[in-house]
């Protein structure tokens, strides 16, 4: 508990540097306008001020992304409000009843309901994370090379099994991000392998090819996109619901936040799965669920308070495991990584600092800023969503280009970015997770470090290694996931083969009666 209390102490003492508080609020304001642009999302956002960050301490930069991506949640909800156009999929169930509400003429209630439900399930979760990440810091000391590969192993499963439809599509592209993570030294006897040229005796450079494969290929996905806004009603009268109004949309606003902070949590899942099982709950809860899909405050209010809790819950494994939690988090795992820290156990106790700046200026003061400033900006951000998105796209490509560039000044890191941007959006085309080969190049050299010092260690013994109880409990539920993702895919296979059975059988039916007429 001291650890707790230490949290909350420390980092709200890091909320009175005033630069620290300015790049936060920078990190608000372009995370609200980067959540409204449909098809940017936290990703995007995240990914295009990674380069930002390079000259900037651990402290600065761990804050300045968590409070980009806490404002994203904020921001993406605002439109489906309004023009019925989610900013990200995690806000589609707001743009079915926020929508709604908005043509009946309820606008201000509808987002008086997304302000209050986001604020409340931001500021729940805060607390949550610290109770959750905390006795974490416990497993430093039953924690050893064996447990910490069975961790890493967990990760990489979780994420193949959870966020693909094939896991065999999953595996592959696990499999490709390992085998990238291998090029350079050896991790344990420092042995040069896989080397073409001598730019590469270090290894593939972490922070080019993940943006490639997570910001640039979402970038050219983007560009083949096209979004016709149509006439949209910009004025509009939206006047701030009575408390009265917002009362009664707290119990599902409490169980939103308890959803979405542990899904959140659960590698793999995300703001997406939290807002439904949120929004599904609600339903099931409530007195009239009719309502809902038509026009639902209670479905808003869930949806809303799911959402942007998960976003604390997603830090849990990647501050408390070293497992990222998101693609997101995949990007604040790199840039720990990059500043010569380790996320998992150890961190918490090695350097407690980055755990204050994540709490106190990363999401106490994203969320205190929001509801000072949420409100206004929704005015402000139905404009913002109609700007050219030709313009946007190529400017993000090129923040892309300069700041990887600036990285190490190498020409070379911009054309893997790119490259690994190509291969990302074919990845994407074709079924392939980015996420699963990202999650694996950052995961890779730790996993086979870990495996190979924990046999050192046990004399080669892998009887001794997998029997260890931690090592054995996390392997477990590795291989349950496998089982479960492996179950998923057949079922989803088969469902597909009905399907097609169906379209076929109905076609034989139209021919057959085409010809006897």
């Amino acid at each position: 508990m001291d650890l707790f209390f230490t949290s909350i102490i420390q980092g709200t003492k890091m909320c009175a540097d005033p630069f620290l508080m300015g790049l936060v609020l920078v990190g608000v304001i372009w995370g609200v306008i980067a959540g409204a642009l449909p098809g940017v999302g936290p990703s995007l956002a995240v990914g295009l001020a990674l380069p930002f960050t390079f000259g900037l301490s651990a402290t600065y930069a761990i804050a300045f992304l968590v409070a980009i991506n806490v404002a994203c949640s904020y921001g993406n909800s605002i439109p489906a409000i309004l023009i019925g156009v989610p900013g990200t999929t995690s806000a589609v169930l707001t743009a079915i009843d926020g929508y709604a509400l908005h043509k009946q003429g309820k606008s201000g209630l509808a987002l008086g309901v997304q302000y209050y439900a986001a604020i409340s399930g931001q500021f729940i979760s805060n607390f949550f994370f610290l109770a959750m990440v905390v006795p974490l810091a416990q497993l430093t000391y039953v924690f050893l090379a064996p447990e910490m590969f069975a961790l890493y192993f967990l990760g990489i499963v979780a994420v193949v099994s959870i966020s693909s439809d094939n896991i065999l599509k999953g595996l592959a592209a696990a499999a490709f991000g390992f085998a990238l993570s291998m090029v350079g030294r050896d991790p344990v006897d420092a042995v040069y392998r896989y080397v073409f040229i001598d730019e590469l005796g270090g290894g593939l450079e972490v922070m080019p090819v993940v943006l490639g494969m997570l910001a640039v290929s979402e970038i050219f996905r983007q560009m083949r996109q096209s979004f016709s806004w149509g006439e949209l009603a910009i004025k509009f009268e939206a006047k701030f619901p009575p408390l009265k109004s917002l009362w009664q949309v707290t119990p599902p606003v409490i169980m939103g936040c308890v959803i979405g902070t542990i899904v959140g949590a659960i590698p793999g899942l995300g703001g997406t799965q939290a807002a439904f099982i949120s929004y599904n709950q609600a339903k099931l809860w409530s007195k009239h669920p009719e309502v809902y899909g038509h026009g639902s405050v209670e479905g808003v209010a869930a949806n809303e308070a799911a959402q942007n809790a998960s976003q604390a819950g997603e830090m849990v494994p990647t501050f408390g495991l070293g497992i990222p939690g998101s693609s997101t988090m995949v990007f604040l795992f790199a840039a720990m990584l990059m500043n010569g820290f380790i996320p998992g156990p150890l961190l918490i106790q090695q350097a407690p600092q980055l755990l204050y700046a994540a709490w106190g200026p990363g999401l106490l003061a994203p969320t205190i800023m929001l509801a000072i400033l949420g409100w206004p900006m929704c005015m402000v951000l139905l404009k913002v969503v109609t700007l050219n998105r030709t313009m946007i796209l190529t400017s993000a490509l090129i923040l892309c280009m300069v700041g990887v560039f600036t990285l190490n000044r190498s020409g070379l890191d911009v054309f893997f970015m790119l490259f690994f941007g190509i291969i990302g959006y074919f990845m994407w085309r074709y079924g392939y997770p980015v996420a699963c080969a990202s999650l694996a190049l950052v995961l890779g050299n730790g996993l086979e470090g870990h495996l190979r010092r924990g046999l050192v260690l046990l004399d080669g013994s892998w009887w001794a290694f997998v029997s260890r109880p931690w090592v054995a409990l996390i392997l477990a539920v590795s291989f349950a996931l496998l089982i479960y993702g492996t179950w998923g895919t057949i079922k989803l296979m088969r469902q597909n083969a009905a399907y097609r059975r169906k379209l076929l059988a109905a076609h034989l039916a139209s021919v057959s009666v085409s010809r006897t007429s």
